[in-house]
């Protein structure tokens, strides 16, 4: 993506070396990233030396307004960018007002403490305060550094559904443990930050007179009075103290301290000093101000503000701990991009008819879990699902199955109009149909795709309402910028009926190597009372005509005639009202099916219609299980010569396969599992998917060929 940063001045500041570590980062990861700045500073080298582009508007005098506020459009739009970050109050406002002089693009607020100190600041600086509280509502996406800074802001009408947190990155190659530079034996303990009343020296110097045997270091500048004061204070109080200015090489100051303390009275959104410190793997305790509780991580080292005997109770009872794998894993520099990354990435907005326990459902569910690049806004048609709990930022619209209502209208409307997506996804056929309506009421025209996920072998075999919605997709099929089916047979199919041909995309399903995979051992009994030298054949789906469990229930008749020892599991949503044998178990849905497939010794799938890409046969594949299996939608394609085909509505068939098996002698298909491996991997179809919503250009598709699995992504543009 194209990324505009805008920031008052590259100066040393917390703020300044923040926009720098992330902007290279950003530029690590493939963005073209710019920066605008009012003024120069010593940042701005290193900034050109990641890659990152800067552009100084020279900012005249406080005065220059109107000059400068043209200087900057031209700059702005010389960059064409998607994204335009501010950072810090003013620039928040300049990102805003540029935002129709540049396209529309997304506007992003940077917010950089947790208790702004607006009352003191000048006219212009009191109104650029209550602006950026009048205007937040504007902006697309608000991000905070801390959790106590975005619970001050929501507090000043900043928008809570807009307004996220992305704490610091510290540098942990910087950052490091290093050997003790001297022998102290007695405890140290070691505040760092500047000279400031909102650092509360005085608590730090008044608990230090209640630990005795240890020895203290203070490292900081700033005010000179304030500081004449705090070493009055420590003199009075008979406290020995090393005064330190500020130091550059922190890692050595901080090799040095047994604990950092960090004693500040308010204003602490997130403390750099104490990611820093444990870092270097050196423990810290602070005052329950800002985020430093959540930082520390540990209760026991956070004392309330100002109270300098519960400072003095933590000192006395510090004990050495581990601390460097917190901030490697929760405040590294890679977590600041990831996390940023995600917020600045395009928004994708699915609209899918429900989130029940189906095959297309987990796929959906997998690809936005998967896909952290980018934001997620889920629809769903229908309340509530089995996959509704595990995905961000789900929206129900509690539609009845196939009615439409006004209310469901409007709340879509609704959401349409707050999100603003960059994409829209229709997954599967109501899905389908109702991106296409959100698609005008987005006043911006946006890409959209349609995610059909099933084989179409006869509408009369459909329900009435759904042919309906299926012949009205092939009139509205020119409106989409692409159609990707997850069969190659799926794909002929529906273009046989009138959709467009030119939009088709073929990405397969994926399966989860790590999840789905082989186990050398049965852990658990799969029905009471099993028998020692049991074989177990199972038939995984919902119940549906297009499933066939009558002919799946009577070649298990046949199979237990001549082989009584093997029991029959049957595993799906809506199952228990199945009218089987005593040697058929009915477990209905479950949510433990990659352990449940992997103690099968046959897979079964005996669907008559309507399978696309099935993603039960994929599944036992990768568990190394044998499968038999209809030759129904792109079943012959997925198991290649893997497994056994049989005929659909075949119980003979379907029986004689399986007994060729067991009399086979019954070990695992490994070339089944690494053909799903080659062809069919999650990390496969995330690429492709990653790739369909991101890239842009316009990109010719070839075809429908199985070759289209790897085949160039066509990229998407707006209309």
């Amino acid at each position: 993506m194209k990324l505009a940063f805008i920031i008052r001045d590259l100066g040393h500041g917390g703020a300044q070396r923040q926009l720098s570590i992330l902007t290279a980062g950003l530029v690590r990861e493939g963005h073209e990233v710019s920066v605008l700045h009012f003024y120069g500073g010593p940042f701005e080298s290193s900034l050109r030396e990641a890659g990152v582009k800067t552009l100084c508007i020279g900012k005249k005098s406080r005065w220059d307004l109107l000059g400068f506020f043209f200087r900057l459009i031209k700059a702005a739009r010389s960059v064409r960018p998607e994204v335009i970050h501010g950072y810090l109050a003013e620039s928040n406002l300049m990102a805003l007002f540029l935002k129709p002089f540049c396209g529309f693009p997304r506007v992003v607020w940077g917010v950089r403490d947790s208790q702004t100190d607006a009352h003191l600041w000048g006219t212009l600086g009191k109104l650029s305060f209550r602006l950026n509280c009048l205007l937040a509502r504007f902006a697309d996406v608000i991000i905070c550094n801390s959790k106590a800074g975005r619970d001050y802001y929501l507090a000043r009408s900043y928008p809570a559904q807009k307004t996220h947190v992305v704490p610091n990155g510290i540098d942990t190659e910087r950052f490091q443990p290093r050997a003790r530079s001297s022998g102290f034996s007695p405890s140290v303990f070691g505040l760092v930050g500047r000279l400031s009343p909102m650092k509360d020296h005085a608590t730090f110097l008044k608990a230090a007179a209640l630990v005795p045997n240890a020895r203290f270091v203070i490292v900081g500048s700033g005010d000179e009075g304030y500081a004449k004061q705090m070493r009055e204070l420590a003199t009075s109080l008979g406290v020995q103290v090393e005064w330190l200015p500020s130091q550059s090489d922190m890692p050595s100051v901080y090799a040095t301290f047994d604990c950092l303390v960090n004693s500040s009275a308010f204003g602490e959104g997130f403390s750099n000093a104490i990611g820093e410190a444990m870092a270097c793997g050196v423990p810290c305790i602070a005052s329950d101000v800002g985020d430093s509780a959540w930082i520390i991580g540990n209760q026991s080292q956070i004392f309330p503000a100002g109270d300098h005997e519960a400072l003095a109770k933590c000192m006395r009872e510090f004990k050495p701990s581990e601390t460097r794998s917190r901030i490697v894993s929760e405040f590294s520099i890679d977590r600041l991009i990831e996390r940023t990354s995600c917020l600045l990435g395009k928004k994708v907005l699915w609209i899918t008819t429900g989130l029940g326990s189906g095959g297309a459902e987990m796929m959906l569910a997998q690809l936005v879990n998967g896909l952290p690049k980018l934001q997620h806004v889920v629809v769903s048609l229908t309340a509530g699902g089995k996959h509704a709990a595990s995905l961000p930022n789900v929206h129900s619209l509690d539609m009845p199955a196939g009615k439409p209502t006004l209310s469901a209208m409007w709340k879509l409307f609704r959401l349409i109009r707050r999100e603003k997506p960059d994409v829209l996804m229709g997954w599967m056929y109501h899905g389908c149909l109702v991106a296409s309506l959100a698609k005008f009421m987005r006043l911006k025209q946006v890409p959209m795709i349609w995610n059909i996920r099933q084989s179409l072998y006869d509408l009369k075999l459909e329900k009435r309402g759904s042919a309906m919605v299926i012949r009205a997709l092939a009139w509205l099929s020119w409106l989409p910028k692409r159609i990707t089916y997850n069969s190659q047979l799926s794909s002929q199919q529906h273009e046989a009926i009138g959709y467009a041909k030119s939009k088709t995309q073929l990405i397969a399903n994926g399966f989860d190597l790590a999840k789905w995979k082989p186990d050398v051992k049965r852990v658990f009994q799969l029905v009471p009372n099993e028998l020692e030298n049991s074989f177990y054949i199972g038939r995984f789906g919902r119940h549906a005509p297009m499933k066939d469990y009558p002919t799946f229930i009577e070649a298990a008749k046949l199979i237990h005639a001549k082989h009584p020892e093997t029991r029959f599991i049957i595993v799906g949503a809506e199952t228990e009202s199945l009218d089987v044998p005593l040697f058929i178990t009915v477990l209905g849905e479950r949510h433990d099916l990659p352990e449940l497939t992997a103690s099968l010794n046959i897979a079964v799938s005996s669907s008559a219609f309507g399978e696309g890409f099935p993603n039960v046969v994929g599944e036992a594949m990768a568990c190394a299980v044998p499968v038999v299996a209809t030759d129904i939608g792109d079943t012959r394609w997925v198991m290649g010569e893997a497994g056994r085909l049989v005929p659909p509505r075949d119980p003979q068939a379907l029986a004689k396969a399986c007994l060729e098996i067991l009399d086979s002698g019954l070990t695992q298909d490994l070339a089944a599992r690494k053909r799903i491996e080659r062809h069919f991997s999650l990390t496969s179809v995330l690429g492709q998917f990653e790739s369909l919503i991101t890239s842009e250009g316009t990109q010719k598709i070839e075809g429908t060929e199985a070759t289209l699995l790897t085949s160039h992504i066509s990229p998407l543009t707006s209309h």
